[in-house]
């Protein structure tokens, strides 16, 4: 009875920031979005230097050029002593390059057969294992929000839902990482929005909106965890006000917020 009292809990009583996943093209706004959780509170692991340009805002960034880097990070996140309350993994598609080349130079270190530079299939196999193993880590941190970022690629599949009897293909956008590694961060994601730039009128002048797409789709790898019926896309979106979308099942906070 004593460990079934330390058990169990209720959702409401459960305080936890929540997981997301953002993917979308290149400077759609994916590191902007990561900021937008607040410059001092908001760690950056930054695998392709895409924060060197931001220096009005002037997050706070983790450099990782190396798988250890990012092993590192998550040693040093772990412990607690620190002050920020989100950690943006900011490439997880180059993240997995990292992992692939740090499983290609454990076996050639260990093997006086291997090639230098020749990927094994085993590699793909081990880089798969790591990059579940580090978003799972990542994931389990009770300290601190998570926001992972990856590139976009096109997919085709096969749709039936226009006709029972025949099977057509469709073009799908889903982040850019293998099979196995997209279907675990997907799990583990309580937001899953695909990012992207809409041309709108506003006043007779076009202009551009940044979206994120949160609904349903056949095309995207989208959705949410929230007790409401939430909008297809949140416009001009940032951290705090996608918060209060999952939580209140709309949005009255002004457009970003970064401090």
């Amino acid at each position: 009875m004593a460990i079934a009292a330390r058990r169990i809990q209720r959702p409401a009583e459960v305080v936890k920031l929540p997981r997301i996943l953002v993917y979308g093209r290149n400077k759609k706004g994916k590191t902007t979005f990561c900021t937008s959780a607040g410059v001092d509170n908001t760690l950056i692991a930054d695998p392709e230097t895409g924060t060197d340009y931001m220096k009005s805002v002037n997050p706070h960034v983790w450099p990782v050029d190396k798988w250890e880097d990012l092993e590192e990070l998550y040693g040093y996140l772990r412990l607690g002593d620190h002050p920020y309350t989100w950690v943006a993994l900011d490439g997880l598609s180059r993240f997995n390059d990292m992992a692939l080349d740090y499983t290609m130079n454990v076996r050639e270190e260990r093997s006086i057969d291997a090639k230098p530079g020749m990927v094994a299939q085993k590699d793909w196999g081990q880089a798969g294992k790591l990059m579940k193993t580090m978003m799972v880590n990542f994931y389990n941190l009770k300290s601190v929000g998570v926001i992972y970022t990856a590139q976009e690629r096109p997919m085709e599949t096969m749709s039936s839902e226009a006709d029972e009897d025949v099977e057509a293909e469709v073009m799908a956008f889903v982040a850019d990482l293998p099979k196995g590694v997209r279907g675990a961060v997907n799990s583990l994601a309580d937001v899953i929005g695909r990012i992207y730039v809409a041309p709108i009128e506003l006043n007779g002048v076009e202009k551009k909106q940044r979206r994120l797409w949160l609904g349903e789709h056949p095309m995207y790898d989208t959705g949410a965890r929230s007790e409401y019926v939430l909008p297809n896309y949140l416009k001009n979106p940032t951290v705090p006000r996608l918060l209060q979308l999952l939580d209140e099942g709309k949005v009255t906070r002004p457009r970003s917020s970064t401090k």
